[in-house]
């Protein structure tokens, strides 16, 4: 979907980085700050004050809202605080994710009724192909038939089952440009020398062993960057390669150097200001505890076979990325379960541990759901998949 941006420019100053930075990368001016952004609700809002609690106030599809440029974090959850009020809507409501197409799609405006996607005569297409990505806003609507649809588009009505989604696989809300795939403008004010919401400079200190810049795979690729050097930085977060480092440096996070995919530790820099830290894995994975000892199964609902060995009953918090019915021969319905991140588990038994591979499910009735990272929602009915395992 392609949406046109009214850009408002406003005025800027210019800070010149002095410092040579190593590797080509190159010098980035620091642009003033706006005081409020003007967004377009994609989503229906229930609006929350600072606690997490219902307000009252619901603001409307396509309604436009001014809202502080910078998340704030309620209950694990990201929101954006309607400027001057105390009140905050789900920034997913607005900036929509970026989930896979994993099967051929088409697109609905009703149960009954198929529309095109996109706006555009180039752009407009009656279906979408496995492997694409697109936008969803908020959570899924049940129509009439029973079936759930998320949201992709507007403002004509455009709607995707959530069987041919997969979950998420990034968030669309801007950092240190505007990146939503919402209109938004700006709203110009008199704000100088100051950065955008979430872009600031950092500046390297002497710090041993940490002053590296690594990719995003937590590879050192860059040792021992003097001290002094500067970098203009977009984005603060505890990555996903974060677990390959000592306890508190991966806890202390990372910065994002503008403009790459490359990250320098919190811990080896000052910063000029602060940015709002983001959780790679909570953005990205819900998590589950296995409370019992638990049969791992495939995705036609079969049962994995381990010798008679089970995942082990243990607290530790694992990572599953998908809420799904599946169909279970062997038990004539359909159960929910959740998908597995991880490969491999603690087993019971002799067996230190079992290898599940990549598509390995757990009954929900089995496990615990954490209240960490993300809340997931079932991708499909219990007679979707019925109709799945018949096809």
């Amino acid at each position: 979907m392609k949406n046109k941006k009214i850009i408002l420019t406003s005025v800027a100053t210019l800070m010149a980085i002095g410092t040579i930075f190593p590797f080509g990368l190159q010098a980035h001016t620091v642009q003033a700050a706006d005081s409020s952004v003007r967004k377009t609700v994609m989503h229906n809002s229930i609006a929350y004050d600072k606690d997490g609690n219902k307000t009252g106030q619901k603001y409307y599809t396509y309604g436009s809202i001014s809202v502080d440029p910078t998340p704030v974090t309620i209950n694990g959850n990201q929101y954006y605080k309607i400027s001057g009020k105390d009140q905050y809507v789900k920034v997913t409501n607005i900036d929509g994710v970026k989930r896979k197409v994993t099967h051929n799609a088409y697109i609905y405006r009703t149960s009954t009724q198929r529309t095109p996607y996109g706006m555009t005569a180039s752009s407009k297409k009656w279906k979408l192909s496995k492997g694409e990505t697109i936008t969803t806003y908020g959570g899924y609507y049940t129509f009439k038939n029973g079936k759930h649809y998320f949201k992709v588009g507007g403002p004509r009505k455009q709607y995707v089952r959530t069987y041919n989604l997969g979950p998420v696989i990034r968030t669309n809300t801007p950092t240190s440009s505007n990146t939503s795939s919402t209109p938004t403008t700006r709203t110009p004010n008199t704000t100088t020398n100051n950065t955008n919401a979430e872009e600031a400079t950092v500046t390297v200190q002497n710090v041993a062993g940490l002053a590296n810049i690594y990719n995003n795979q937590g590879r050192a690729i860059q040792k021992n960057i003097k001290a002094g050097t500067k970098f203009i930085v977009d984005r603060f977060e505890v990555t996903s390669f974060a677990d390959q480092f000592p306890p508190t440096a991966a806890d202390s996070g990372f910065y994002r150097i503008k403009g790459t995919d490359t990250w320098i530790p919190a811990l080896a820099v000052t910063v000029n200001k602060k940015l709002v830290k983001h959780d790679y894995n909570n953005e990205h994975y819900g998590y589950i505890k296995f409370i019992n000892d638990t049969d791992v199964y495939n995705a036609d609902g079969t049962m994995q076979n381990h010798n008679g060995t089970k995942i082990v009953k243990q607290g530790g918090h694992i990572k599953v990325d998908k809420l799904v019915y599946i169909w279970v021969p062997s038990e004539n319905k359909a159960e929910l379960f959740y998908h597995l991140v991880g490969t491999k588990f603690y087993a019971t038994g002799n067996v230190d541990q079992i290898e599940v591979g990549n598509n390995a499910y757990v009954k929900a009735s089995d496990v615990e759901f954490i209240n960490q990272g993300l809340t997931l929602t079932p991708s499909n009915t219990p007679e979707e998949a019925q109709a799945a395992a018949k096809k």
